[in-house]
């Protein structure tokens, strides 16, 4: 494929990392990220596959982690699920208003709620190829979020027999 200079080659590859900030959540995505560069020109082109699997797998992989949740990482997780603030709010037994405060980082939500509020994203999330333990949930002990934020959370992406889809025997997950 030709570049828009019109003067070079677009040159595939496939970055080992690409730190990638996917709106309120950031992950290290392993040997997945295509580059496309001119020879020419050098201009580059990133693509990163099944962006949306993406995003679904890092927001479990989030609820998942003991740092108490962020409002920029509530409003993530919210739309991973693809749902509105008012839909979340409902499917969480909380009011929209409780939903916007948190996003907000106006008021955050008591204990027994943040673990409600997991499980149910872990539930919803869950495609049978992505598991969780919800006793890990269930007894977690929530900490202060680190003053520079959580590290970017690994993601690789992995081949599966679960899928029905034959084009798409792929799904991300966490690295181990």
């Amino acid at each position: 494929m030709r570049c828009k200079c019109k003067n070079g080659l677009m040159e595939r590859s496939v970055k080992p990392e690409h730190v990638e900030d996917l709106g309120g959540l950031v992950v290290k995505v392993l040997n997945a990220v295509v580059v496309q560069r001119c020879s020419a020109c050098g201009d580059e082109m990133i693509g990163i596959p099944d962006v949306q699997g993406l995003t679904r797998a890092a927001a479990m992989a989030r609820a998942q982690i003991p740092e108490r949740l962020t409002g920029k990482e509530v409003r993530f997780i919210r739309r991973a699920l693809d749902m509105k603030q008012t839909d979340f709010a409902a499917a969480m037994d909380l009011s929209a208003e409780h939903v916007s405060r948190w996003e907000n980082d106006h008021n955050g939500v008591g204990g027994a709620s943040e673990k409600l509020v997991r499980h149910n994203v872990c539930a919803l999330l869950s495609d049978g190829a992505c598991e969780y333990d919800p006793k890990a949930i269930a007894s977690m002990v929530f900490v202060p979020f680190p003053e520079g934020g959580i590290a970017p959370i690994e993601m690789v992406r992995v081949r599966t027999t679960h899928r029905t889809n034959e084009e798409d025997d792929t799904m991300w997950s966490e690295a181990a």
